[in-house]
């Protein structure tokens, strides 16, 4: 069983190629406007990956406040070891004092910027603070966007920004394609839409028109495939994975196979046309093999989407 931590560690280059340049540009050029300090709030933070990546691409102001939040503990404690070496790793010279509550304040220095970032264990929806910037990444496609568009709104200050990148939008493609590829994608989504607690598959173009007629401005939105495939050489030589996204993919078929055994049994699956006994367990191992023979192809499709509250 793939360790959910360790899956979103190696997500991260998943997720780096995927992102949407345009989104992302824009997004810094509007925090690069804002007054220093700018002060950015992570919901759902994980493990602490996009603070790291947006401080080794040169994303960041020169003065910015960032506080990371997570529900999960594990995610946090493991944010408190990885991030430090990240922006180490990214060129900042970094101090790690601890507060009285055992949050931790990470201070990073580089050349041009300085980094205050709080890596806590609370609900992102739950919190108090006035914010330029919230960041849900691959967030709001789990969560119930009833609870949460009130409660980032009430985050941001007026002109602030809510920036969701990887916001998951209804395409799960496996390549080469097997007959009943499209009876497993098909469950999985429903799974995500009426048996999931919350979230949903095509949340990324919900956001498109929930987010206008609730009186937000969408500045940017684009698409940000994970596309994630073994390598070869010009002679066309395998090379493998690139840095442990099989690990990526394992968890992944690990996710879809839960997904799929819950909803077996499920009054609501008699909706669905029900696959053959046995047709999911021999899809999960063709998979499977696939994987060990390098030869498995994913694809998943999500939507960037920058956007700035009611005035």
């Amino acid at each position: 069983m793939t360790d959910q931590r360790t899956y979103l560690e190696v997500k991260r280059t998943v997720d780096d190629r995927a992102l949407n340049r345009r989104v992302l540009e824009r997004f810094v050029a509007e925090l690069d406007a804002r007054s220093s300090p700018v002060r950015i709030v992570e919901i759902g933070a994980g493990i602490g990956t996009m603070i790291a990546r947006l401080a080794a691409w040169d994303c960041l102001p020169e003065e910015v406040a960032y506080r990371a939040v997570d529900r999960d503990d594990e995610s946090i404690r493991r944010a408190r070891e990885r991030v430090p070496e990240w922006l180490e790793g990214a060129g900042y010279a970094v101090e790690r004092p601890e507060d009285e509550r055992g949050e931790t304040t990470l201070l990073a220095r580089s050349d041009t910027t300085r980094i205050e970032v709080t890596l806590e264990v609370a609900d992102g929806f739950e919190i108090e603070d006035r914010a330029d910037a919230v960041i849900a990444s691959a967030v709001l496609d789990i969560v119930d966007l009833e609870r949460a568009m009130p409660a980032i709104e009430g985050l941001l200050e007026p002109d602030g920004l809510l920036y969701a990148p990887i916001t998951f939008d209804g395409g799960t493609t496996f390549a080469p394609r097997d007959p009943v590829d499209d009876r497993i994608e098909r469950r999985y989504h429903h799974h995500m839409d009426a048996v999931r607690s919350a979230g949903g598959s095509r949340v990324g173009r919900e956001l498109l028109w929930r987010l206008p007629d609730a009186g937000w401005s969408v500045l940017e939105a684009g698409g940000s495939d994970w596309v994630v495939r073994p390598r070869a050489e010009g002679s066309g030589a395998k090379t493998g994975y690139p840095d442990g996204e099989r690990t990526f993919l394992e968890g992944l078929l690990e996710t879809i196979d839960g997904a799929l055994a819950e909803l077996a049994g499920n009054e609501l699956d008699s909706e669905l046309v029900d696959l053959v006994p046995g047709e999911r367990r021999r899809w999960l191992e063709r998979r499977r093999n696939e994987l060990e023979r390098e030869e498995l192809v994913f694809v998943a499709h999500n939507l960037d989407v920058l956007a700035r509250p009611p005035e």
